[in-house]
């Protein structure tokens, strides 16, 4: 299955679990699916949205009849900015030669990990130049010297290789957004959401996580500082989200699995497939 009909697929489940359909496309939900080689982000679009996008990306527009209702809907699939996509190209940006060994801004400096990806094994460090933060106590006496990520090199990092390859498709904001996959799994892991029932979380409060795994040193979750961070760049930089802006993360909407599979089966079904 491409990007496309996942994007589409997944959008349909969200809306028919939240019984969107039949009210007009400003009232349906956003749909965006953060997988481990692209993203999507889909959503429909009323009558003035639908001609500035037709004009702008008109591969990107379908036309949907879901119960009755014929709906255009935006969806986008971005190749290379799924979280493994990203994490492999931004560490990899400044690979020296063919080595495997790797040092990274967005990487403490005490961490050395073994990182697969595309059958290749890294060894994934720390900059050769580490951020040592020194912690005082009341009395004013160094207690610890803490090394850590220099939130702002890795974050300048992160925004360059995002820079340019998303459009921001307008009207994302003033929508319902419904964000699932690595979104939810990543605000789970860092205690911003139960994992059990997922939770709303705001952008802001992705971006403070990214801050305060950056700087904690944690072996146990050694690439944090980097998925982190680039869950906030692509949703600030990426789709132009405010910081106020609200994201639903659940993975069962009325005890349903959010997913492409039953969007897929109303398809089978609406086209005797």
């Amino acid at each position: 299955m491409d990007g496309t009909d996942e994007g589409l697929f997944s959008w349909f489940t969200v809306n028919f679990l939240l019984d969107r359909f039949g009210a007009g496309p400003e009232h349906t939900a956003v749909a965006l699916d953060l997988g481990g080689g692209s993203t999507q982000v889909t959503f429909a679009l009323d009558k003035d949205e639908e001609a500035i996008f037709r004009a702008h990306d008109p591969d990107s527009v379908h036309e949907i009849n879901a119960f009755h209702n014929k709906l255009a809907v935006y969806t986008h699939s971005y190749l290379g900015l799924g979280l493994m996509a990203a994490r492999h190209a931004i560490l990899t940006a400044d690979q020296e030669g063919n080595t495997s060994v790797i040092h990274n801004v967005c990487i403490n400096p005490i961490v050395s990990t073994e990182w697969e990806y595309a059958g290749t094994t890294y060894t994934l460090k720390g900059p050769k130049d580490p951020t040592i933060i020194h912690i005082k106590e009341k009395k004013g006496t160094v207690a610890e010297d803490r090394p850590i990520v220099n939130f702002t090199q890795c974050l300048s990092t992160v925004q360059d290789y995002v820079a340019h390859k998303v459009y921001k498709p307008k009207g994302l904001s003033r929508r319902e957004i419904n964000a699932f996959s690595y979104y939810f799994d990543r605000a789970a892991e860092v205690g911003l959401i139960d994992e059990r029932v997922g939770g709303v979380v705001s952008l802001k409060q992705f971006m403070d996580a990214a801050k305060t795994s950056c700087n904690t040193p944690n072996v146990d979750q050694p690439l944090m500082c980097l998925d982190l961070t680039i869950i906030s760049v692509l949703l600030k930089d990426g789709f132009g989200f405010e910081s106020k802006t609200k994201l639903n993360l659940f993975k069962k909407i009325d005890n349903h699995e959010i997913s492409w599979a039953l969007g897929l089966a109303f398809h089978i079904l609406e086209n005797g497939l």
